[in-house]
């Protein structure tokens, strides 16, 4: 008989409570590390290649002879297809599993960057990037998952930081690379979307060696509740109807009686193989995906469209504004300091992911300890405070540093600000809303993806009119304000969080 499944590690709650040998909370560190590296990857490559042609706008003009609008267009639709891609990829992977779904759709990807690659005209380059958009929405709600999935809710906010700055990351460093690419290379943007294509085969490849099937249907302890206070309480090992615990039962893994009891080695020859892991438990595949659409009705899910779509807005404004802003008088950029521009952005990213990641953990034990063991959502809320002014003083920079043609480093400074806010709170709601929802997390943030890529899609769309005709004081103190009220919107979800759980949990019952 197997010993009991130790509760703490280090002195640290295990939350959730470890069960049987194959509960991927179980798998060792090498196998946890290479399956969020695969996984978050994913978002890395579909941001990569979605953001970098921003900086060959005169040059994609010219050659298809199109207006700036109409340019616009083919940046912008790409972020309305991520949207409604999480509307099927997430079910998918509900049904066939987490593998599956993120091979399936990197795949495609590839598939739709070749044809991008060779594309002869702008209609082919454009349903390209549609359909690239609907490719790449797999990754963002899917990872956050995977991340529920094989890492304790004390390791959450780290891993989450890294999948979160991959996301913002790739926006920066696509265009990056993308402006040397254009202005040094012969084939100019054909030659970058190469440079995708072969990211992408890459990333199918890493998917398939070392990204296990992460689903894993979790007992809930009778004294636990979803998002509901809850103190340690001693959990004993699960067995099964024979008597015998399920680390006798598998065969495929052992137990490691060594210095960890927690971990179960899982060999990587196990991952190769298997593709599908078919959930039959699963009702209607049309009905789970219009069932995510109703998370939105939940606070807490609202609230992280609302910090995702101001703060990745803010941003992605920018990017797509810098071409006309910098290429033009006074600054008279060549597209590879448009490009740079980009390593502001990298430096707030790299700084909100150490404070986003590490540093909210660290903080978030301290909280608990300081509630005497109680661990609930919302404690992950106060750790907004450290950073909450970062980003809406970058809107106010960006306002008049853009507006009044100040010199590009302020420019510069003020787009690092920004794009630290699109990574530290937004890694942060994300955290708090997937352990609000732990036997529902994908669903949530296929919610929260859909809305937000709607939001920002709706402001992008817009952005070179709303620019050209408001002027940019008047478009980024309206980003200031949106910004920083999505960050007071924690105040009343932290106050009011217990009649908040009622309200959930009556919204659970209709659904």
């Amino acid at each position: 008989m197997a010993n009991a499944i130790p509760t703490t590690h280090n002195g640290i709650p295990l939350l959730p409570r470890p069960q049987g040998a194959d509960d991927p909370l179980r798998w060792p560190k090498s196998i946890k590390l290479a399956a969020l590296f695969a996984s978050a990857m994913t978002n890395f490559t579909a941001n990569f290649a979605a953001s970098g042609l921003s900086v060959a706008q005169t040059i994609i003009e010219a050659q298809f002879n199109k207006t700036a609008n109409e340019f616009n267009t083919l940046m912008t639709l790409n972020f309305l297809l991520l949207g409604i891609g999480n509307l099927f990829w997430v079910p998918f992977a509900v049904k066939f599993g987490k593998r599956a779904s993120l091979i399936t759709s990197t795949t495609l990807l590839l598939a739709v960057l070749l044809w991008s690659a060779n594309a002869t005209t702008f209609n082919q380059l454009l349903a390209a990037r549609c359909i690239s958009g609907f490719a790449s929405a797999a990754g963002e709600s899917i990872v956050p998952g995977v991340v529920s999935d094989i890492f304790f809710l004390h390791e959450r906010a780290g891993k989450m930081s890294f999948f979160t700055i991959l996301i913002a990351g790739a926006s920066a460093v696509g265009p990056l690379v993308a402006s040397f690419i254009v202005q040094y290379s012969p084939g100019t943007w054909v030659d970058y979307m190469w440079v995708c294509v072969a990211l992408a085969a890459f990333n199918v490849v890493l998917l398939i060696f070392a990204l296990p099937e992460s689903n894993y249907h979790r007992e809930k302890p009778e004294a636990a509740d979803n998002g509901v206070e809850t103190q340690d309480i001693e959990i004993r090992e699960p067995k099964s109807q024979a008597g015998s615990t399920d680390a006798e039962k598998v065969d495929s893994v052992e137990v490691q009686e060594d210095e960890n009891p927690i971990v179960v080695h899982k060999p990587w020859s196990s991952i190769w193989p298997t593709f599908i892991t078919l959930n039959k438990s699963q009702g209607s595949f049309l009905h789970a995906c219009l069932r995510q659409l109703t998370h939105a009705l939940y606070p807490d899910v609202l609230f992280a469209i609302f910090v995702y779509g101001s703060s990745l807005a803010s941003q992605i404004i920018l990017i797509f504004a810098f071409p006309s802003l910098l290429l033009a008088p006074p600054y008279l950029f060549q597209p590879t300091g448009v490009g740079l521009m980009q390593v502001a952005a990298i430096i707030g990213l790299l700084i909100a992911t150490f404070l986003g990641g590490y540093l909210v953990d660290v903080m978030t034990q301290r909280i608990v300890v300081r509630h005497r063991g109680e661990v609930f959502p919302e404690q992950r809320l106060l750790t907004i405070i450290p950073g909450c002014l970062v980003a809406p003083v970058g809107c106010i920079l960006a306002a008049f540093a853009c507006g009044q043609k100040m010199h590009w480093a302020v420019i510069a400074v003020a787009f690092g600000m920004v794009s630290f806010g699109t990574v530290y709170t937004p890694n942060i709601a994300a955290t708090f809303v997937v352990e609000g929802h732990p036997d529902h997390a994908e669903e949530a943030l296929v919610a929260i993806n859909v809305f937000k890529n709607l939001v920002a899609f709706l402001f992008l769309y817009t952005a070179v009119d709303w620019i050209q005709s408001q002027g940019w004081i008047q478009v980024y103190m309206i980003m200031f304000m949106l910004v920083s009220l999505s960050m007071l919107a924690a105040i009343p979800l932290y106050l009011f969080r217990k009649p908040l759980r009622s309200y959930r949990s009556k919204i659970d019952k209709l659904l």
